[in-house]
């Protein structure tokens, strides 16, 4: 039952949310009616498993972020009282972070 749930319901419905987002879509793509030659298609970006995922974090109070650019984007999460911000430049890199708040193992992914 959601009300009994030791996570509470807050952290509950962020688990869910990411869950829901994660899941890959269905999609079916028709190959035969292709303006290219399908087998000249060349895999770019990183190989498979060449992002490393970041894994047990550092951070710095916002009055020492001075690698911080003025209007840049964050993450943020607020879980069992304690908040973090994980700049969206960096996410770009890594997609994935392990961490913790306090007990609680968290994956942030972007």
């Amino acid at each position: 039952m959601l009300g009994t749930c030791p996570l509470g319901k807050t952290a509950l419905l962020l688990i869910l949310a990411v869950v829901a987002f994660s899941l890959p879509v269905a999609a079916s793509w028709d190959m035969n009616r292709s303006s290219i030659p399908t087998d000249e298609i060349m895999s770019g970006g990183p190989p498979r498993d060449g992002i490393p995922a970041l894994t047990d974090p550092s951070f710095v109070p916002a009055s020492k972020a001075t690698f911080m650019r003025e209007g840049e984007q964050v993450l943020g999460v607020f879980l069992n009282g304690i908040a973090r911000a994980y700049p969206t430049r960096i996410l770009s890199w890594h997609e994935l972070v392990n961490d913790r708040f306090a007990e609680l193992p968290v994956l942030v992914s972007w």
